[in-house]
């Protein structure tokens, strides 16, 4: 239901700034060093290093909003259902909720990349060539159930597709009367389906609405861009 929810206002988004980014589309600018978890079309992929697998795991924990948002949003959902019962109402209901999706988005985050990891599988986001709307689109749900190899070939993400659902089924050991075989699979699925949502964010939100980071990251030098690095 969250991603039947989310797919008419995040058409007219990607709708909007597709039109915004279309002047732009082949000509990446500076600002696209500074998103960290995404590899500007005009740029030459290479596979990550280290040191940016740690950058884009940090960012999508920490210092994306998107990380936040996604939490309160299904807390929110949840507390309006009053699920799990256990929590009952109330802020600090709602508080519990909201910790609780929080944790289990940041493991799957973790199990994911660390699997991807592991595999030596891209787990940054790869904007597509194409310049029209809706192949943007699907290119964008398409690379959120595959991703490249080492050498650069397609591969299906397995470890996208495994960390989210087998970490799904684990957070129903820690959360009050919960089944592996729904509420972890709901999980599971509320992952993939904002990673869509991250996915058509990557793809469509022009660089210049991106140049706000640069003076908080410009003493950021410890670990290369991902950019940098290809280059």
């Amino acid at each position: 239901m969250t991603s039947l929810f989310l797919l008419l206002p995040l058409f007219l988004l990607a709708m909007s700034l597709h039109a915004q980014d279309a002047a732009n589309i082949t000509n990446p600018s500076q600002a696209d060093l500074l998103v960290g978890t995404r590899v500007p079309r005009g740029m030459t992929w290479s596979t990550p290093t280290k040191e940016e697998r740690l950058r884009v795991l940090w960012r999508g924990l920490a210092l994306s909003p998107g990380a936040y948002i996604r939490s309160t949003f299904t807390a929110t959902s949840h507390h309006l259902d009053n699920k799990p019962k256990d929590f009952g109402q109330g802020w600090g209901a709602y508080s519990k909720r909201n910790l609780n999706s929080f944790a289990t988005y940041s493991l799957q985050d973790v199990a994911s990349e660390g699997l991807a990891a592991s595999a030596g599988y891209e787990m940054r986001y790869i904007q597509c060539k194409c310049t029209k709307v809706l192949p943007r689109i699907g290119h964008a749900l398409w690379f959120n159930l595959v991703t490249y190899n080492r050498e650069g070939k397609t591969v299906v993400n397995w470890p996208n597709i495994v960390g989210s659902y087998s970490v799904g089924m684990l957070s129903t050991g820690y959360t009050p009367n919960q089944k592996w075989s729904a509420q972890g699979i709901q999980m599971g699925n509320s992952a993939m389906a904002f990673g869509f949502v991250s996915s058509l964010l990557q793809e469509f939100t022009p660089s210049k609405l991106l140049r706000f980071r640069k003076k908080k990251s410009s003493k950021d030098t410890a670990l290369p861009s991902p950019i940098e690095a290809s280059n």
